[in-house]
């Protein structure tokens, strides 16, 4: 594989040169870690190489194809488009992704589908309408995933992916473990507004997710502090809730985050979950 400008570890290279060689490269990659511009640019190079019309030191990044995929113009090449203030990959853009990899390339060898920063944009309901093209996938497709961190997809997706990891995976987003440490610390407040408005930051269902399994960790911690058990992070929060919440607190606010990340699989409203949160979170601590 030519890698030209490319800057990529050897053991990356050394793998991608394996799977090219002995003709298994692979129907889909998750790229994860390194940085988002990172991500983004081995995604491009990938696809160029799927496109390229050179026989051999693909891609050559001279060819019509290469040309155009570098330019993110080349007809066999998609980018999924994301939509609505949440910028997710909605349903349907989904479904005429599957319906369309069974229609043979224009141009190329192959058709390559690309989805960005699937960590922000492809929840869980979305993975799973592409679950059974990834698992069963049409020839000459070749599906490239990029993230953050990979255990955010599907366990059945990556099994079925080669993950190329650029370097560190971040294991949780600032942002997830500001507004769960605002909802936490919301719930111990004597004022019930302060916990309505953190809850209704919960704005779309996949941040939604990834906030309330936060909440489990840290009253998870909390709970092994109160058992006598180092936390495994978030110590501060943790600690707090430690002083002020029983056991069987700790039990029934985990019992109802798991319930609320069950709702938002049922697509619940997200204005009546974060009102109904409210209700349970404070009924059980006060």
């Amino acid at each position: 594989m030519n890698y030209s400008d490319l800057q990529l570890n050897t053991d990356l290279k050394d793998s991608l040169n394996a799977l090219e060689r002995g003709n298994r490269m692979p129907h889909a990659f998750i790229i994860s870690g390194g940085s988002e511009s990172e991500r983004k640019t081995l995604a491009e190079h990938l696809s160029a190489w799927a496109v390229c019309g050179s026989d051999k030191n693909r891609p050559c990044g001279s060819c019509k194809n290469c040309q155009n995929a570098f330019e993110r113009a080349h007809s066999d090449i998609y980018y999924a488009k994301s939509s609505g203030k949440t910028k997710i990959y909605k349903a349907d853009e989904l479904k005429w992704i599957v319906a369309d990899a069974s229609i043979k390339p224009n141009q190329a060898d192959r058709k390559v589908y690309v989805f960005e920063e699937c960590d922000k944009r492809l929840p869980e309901i979305s993975q799973n309408i592409l679950l059974k093209t990834i698992e069963e996938p049409p020839q000459d497709i070749l599906f490239i995933l990029t993230c953050e961190n990979s255990k955010t997809m599907l366990e059945t997706i990556r099994s079925r992916a080669t993950t190329l990891n650029l370097g560190y995976e971040k294991e949780q987003n600032e942002e997830y473990v500001e507004l769960a440490e605002e909802i936490l610390r919301g719930i111990l407040s004597s004022s019930e507004l302060e916990l309505l408005k953190a809850t209704y930051k919960l704005s779309d269902r996949f941040s939604a997710i990834q906030t309330l399994d936060t909440v489990v960790d840290i009253l998870g911690d909390g709970l092994s502090m109160q058992s006598g058990f180092e936390p495994s992070d978030n110590t501060a929060v943790a600690e707090l809730l430690c002083g002020k919440l029983t056991k069987s607190q700790f039990l029934a606010l985990i019992e109802i985050t798991i319930s609320a990340k069950q709702k938002i699989n049922q697509n619940v409203s997200l204005e009546l979950l974060s009102t109904w949160l409210c209700s349970q979170y404070r009924k059980t601590v006060w």
